[in-house]
C-alpha cells in the first residue's frame, strides 16, 4: 500500500453570486436530509447525474426557475426554503476552486476529484 500525494490544481470560474448561493443552499438541504445527489436527481425526475453536475460548479448546469418547484417537491418544503437566506451582494463573482484527487481507502490515488471553494471575489461591472 503506497500513499501518494494528491495532485492539486486551482481553477477560477465566473458565476452569478445568486446561482452560487442557491447551489450551496440546495446542497446543505440535501446533506441535512441525507439525500444523495443521484437520489435528489431522481426525485426531481431528471437525469441521475444532474445534481452532481450542478454541485461540481465547473459544469454549465445550474438550477433554473423550473427547478425551484421540483426541488421543493423533492424536499417536501416551500419554494422559499429552496432560496438562499443570504442576499447576493454582487452580480457576478469569481470562484477559486481547489481540486485534488480523492484518496482511496487503501491509500492509493483515485481518479475522482474533490472540489473545494477557497476564494470568492466580486467582479466589478464595466463602466459604460
Amino acid at each position: 500500500m503506497q500513499n501518494q500525494n494528491p495532485e492539486e490544481e486551482n481553477i477560477n470560474i465566473v458565476i452569478s453570486h445568486l446561482d452560487y448561493l442557491l447551489i450551496e443552499n440546495v446542497k446543505q438541504l440535501r446533506l441535512a436530509r441525507e439525500i444523495s445527489q443521484v437520489a435528489l436527481s431522481q426525485k426531481m425526475h431528471l437525469s441521475e447525474g444532474f445534481v452532481g453536475k450542478v454541485e461540481l460548479l465547473t459544469n454549465r448546469e445550474k438550477y433554473n426557475v423550473r427547478h425551484f418547484f421540483l426541488l421543493a417537491e423533492a424536499f417536501n418544503c416551500s419554494i422559499q426554503e429552496i432560496l438562499p437566506l443570504e442576499r447576493p451582494t454582487h452580480d457576478m463573482v469569481r470562484l477559486t476552486l481547489k481540486r485534488t484527487n480523492k484518496i482511496n481507502k487503501d491509500g492509493s490515488l483515485s481518479a475522482k476529484k474533490i472540489t473545494e471553494v477557497i476564494g470568492i471575489e466580486p467582479i466589478k461591472a464595466k463602466q459604460p
